[in-house]
Order: C-alpha cells, then sequence, then structure tokens
C-alpha cells in the first residue's frame, strides 16, 4: 500500500516571511546564453518604479510580459529524504497562475534625452574651459549626470547605452554627460575636414595629435571634445584616426540642411552648399541618400523645376509605434514605401518587426506602375 504523504501550506512567521515566486520563460536566444558555459552572464532588471519592467543582458534589452496560464503550478519543497517524507510532508510555497515570457524589444531611451535636456555643451565654453577645466557650472539650477546615475534607470543594456551615447553625440566631460549640440557639432565636422585640407594630413591614417593640435590652434577646440568627435566618426589605431567619411559627411550635411525644416531649398542648391563647407577633397562623395530618414523631397512648382527639400529627421519623431505613424500622415497621407521604412526602420529589432508595424498601423496599396504606396488606417489616427 501507497503511502499517504501530508501536504501543508507553507505559513508566514516573523523570521520566515511568505515568499511569492514567478516564473520567467526565456526566449531561445536567452536560453541559449544561460547554457553556453563561457558566458560570464549578468541579467540586470531595469527601469523606476512604475516603468514596464525590462530584462537586460550585456548587450540586449527585453521586455517582460505576464501572460496567465491554464493550469495553475504549484512552487513546493519537503524533506531529503524518503524516510521524512512521510512524517513532514511536502509544503506548497506558492502558486502560479502566470509566467513571465521575454520579448527583444528596442531599448527604451526617451529618458536619456529627457534627463540631459538642459545640460547641452555649448560653443561659448570653449572660451572659458582650459584642458583641466572642463565640469559644468554646479552653482546653476540644471543637474548634471554621470553614467552611474543614468545606468539603472534607462531602460538599454550596457553595450546599447554605450552606443546612444556616442550615436546622439553625448560628450563625457570630467565625468559628466553633455550633449553636443547639432550646430556645434556641424561647425566642428566642418572644421575637420578644413584642418585635414589645410595642413596637409593625409586622408587615410590621420595622425590624431597633428589633427588636435591644429583644432585647439586654429579653432580653440579643446582635446577633451575633439579626441571625443573623433572616435564618433571612425576608428582609432594606435596614433592614427580612420575616419568614416560617409559618416562625418552625413552628419555635416544634417546640420546644414536643418535649418531647411519649414522653409524648402533647391536640391542642387543645397547640394552646393554641402559640397563647399566640406571642401572640394571630399565634395565627390555627397549626395543626398547619404541623409536617409533625414529628408523630404517635395515636387518643383512645374514638371522642369528641380525638386525642392527640407531637413525632416526620424530622430526627432516619437518612438511610440502608434504616434510615430500618426505624425508620420499628417506630415503626408500618402506614402511610397522606400520613403516610409526609412522613418521606421528604428522602431523595430528588424526588418519582421517593421513589416508588422505597416501591417498594423498603414494600409498598402499599388498603382499600376507597380510603385507600393501607405496611407493610414483611419482607426489610428
Amino acid at each position: 500500500m501507497s503511502a499517504v504523504v501530508p501536504i501543508r501550506i507553507a505559513q508566514a512567521t516573523e523570521t520566515s516571511p511568505k515568499v511569492h515566486y514567478r516564473l520567467l520563460e526565456l526566449s531561445p536566444d536567452l536560453c541559449k546564453l544561460i547554457e553556453t558555459p563561457s558566458t560570464q552572464l549578468v541579467l540586470t532588471i531595469k527601469g523606476k518604479e512604475g516603468d514596464d519592467a525590462v530584462l537586460c543582458t550585456a548587450n540586449k534589452t527585453y521586455a517582460l510580459r505576464s501572460v496567465n496560464i491554464s493550469n495553475s503550478l504549484m512552487i513546493v519543497n519537503g524533506p531529503k529524504s524518503n524516510e521524512a517524507l512521510a512524517n513532514d510532508g511536502i509544503f506548497i510555497n506558492d502558486e502560479i497562475h502566470e509566467v513571465m515570457e521575454t520579448v527583444p524589444i528596442v531599448p527604451k531611451l526617451d529618458r536619456l534625452y529627457g534627463m540631459l535636456r538642459g545640460s547641452e555643451y555649448g560653443e561659448d565654453e570653449e572660451d572659458r574651459m582650459d584642458e583641466d577645466d572642463v565640469e559644468p557650472d554646479h552653482s546653476s539650477k540644471q543637474s548634471y549626470y554621470t553614467r552611474k546615475d543614468l545606468h539603472q534607470v534607462i531602460q538599454a543594456s550596457d553595450e546599447e547605452f554605450d552606443h546612444a551615447i556616442k550615436t546622439n553625440h553625448i560628450l563625457e566631460l570630467n565625468g559628466f554627460l553633455r550633449p553636443l549640440p547639432p550646430k556645434h557639432l556641424t561647425n566642428i565636422l566642418i572644421k575637420i575636414f578644413n584642418s585635414i585640407v589645410a595642413h596637409g594630413l593625409p586622408r587615410s591614417g590621420i595622425p590624431i595629435k597633428d589633427l588636435e593640435e591644429a583644432l585647439e590652434s586654429d579653432y580653440e577646440i579643446p582635446r577633451s571634445v575633439s579626441r571625443q568627435v573623433i572616435e564618433w566618426y571612425g576608428g582609432v589605431e594606435g596614433d592614427k584616426w580612420v575616419m568614416n567619411e560617409n559618416k562625418a559627411l552625413r552628419q555635416a550635411g544634417l546640420g546644414l540642411l536643418r535649418p531647411y525644416a519649414h522653409i524648402p531649398i533647391k536640391s542642387e542648391q543645397f547640394l552646393s552648399i554641402w559640397r563647399d563647407a566640406v571642401g572640394d577633397v571630399f565634395a565627390d562623395q555627397v549626395e543626398l541618400p547619404l541623409l536617409r530618414g533625414n529628408y523630404l523631397l517635395h515636387p518643383g512648382s512645374s514638371v522642369r523645376d528641380e525638386h525642392m527639400v527640407t531637413f525632416f529627421s526620424r530622430a526627432e519623431l516619437s518612438t511610440d509605434p502608434l504616434t510615430r505613424f500618426n505624425e508620420l500622415f499628417l506630415t503626408r497621407q500618402k506614402w511610397l514605401e522606400g520613403d516610409i521604412i526609412a522613418f521606421i526602420e528604428d522602431l523595430g529589432v528588424d526588418k519582421k518587426d517593421c513589416d508588422r508595424l505597416l501591417l498594423k498601423f498603414a494600409r498598402r496599396s499599388a498603382d499600376r506602375g507597380g510603385s507600393v504606396y501607405y496611407t493610414s488606417r483611419s482607426g489610428h489616427m
């Protein structure tokens, strides 16, 4: 005859409080990461109180979503030996009605931009800053933050956070994070292009010391600033800088186009301004496609007139998908497929994510020539 095993409900006491459990269902890539013995795995839950929590590895961010399960699960424990089982029984510690699933998402960086707003590094600071005097003025009411201050509240992995610091042109001066305004960044990049030509520096393998000295002596740009800008736009190999020319030209072009957000400029006229700014050596690489996702083309008033161009950057649109599509369809009622994708590809982890967003928020159609267009699903406007 089988032994009867008592089942008891674990009770909380002053010395042993009630413990509640959550079960985490791992995505395939997370599971593989955990099962890899050589991986030094660190999982971190990030966010403020009231946020939808995210789980971060070293280089990815995952949403944590609660999913109800049809059959309850019991978390139990009992004695270590079979002999004690009949006497002590099994204790039910908790009952589980839902599990947490992990879903890869793009990092949530809106808070980073909001917290650093107002702490921008200005051109006027170069006139009053020595190389060793780059700490902000704490007498003002503006808060200044370090990486450590923002590490836990910014919902992004460490690698994604570092990438956001670089791609959003945030300087780190004396430990404090200071956004570099687009106009100032454009001026520095144009001065870099001009210095390379004026001082006869090689286009490939640019000596960093010589370039920093030129920027400091000719334009009073501190080396603490110029070095970080250099690292944003290329790789450092020893004492040489391998410039990513397209990336640097693109940023210079964005800065030059920014004043034309509301007043269109002829596309060829703008390209001429851009080429003149970066100089003849780099002018042959200047072309509008470098600015993908940051401009709109408008037809001229007649067939013979050339296209007009305006500044329109996806970086300044909402990161919430519904709001982003509303902004896009308020700007244009009808979008060519290639055009609209340029303004939503940062919302998804991959192309499949973008396709799902288009299916959810836009209506697809094609004309007789085979061109694919997207218009708004009226229920989302």
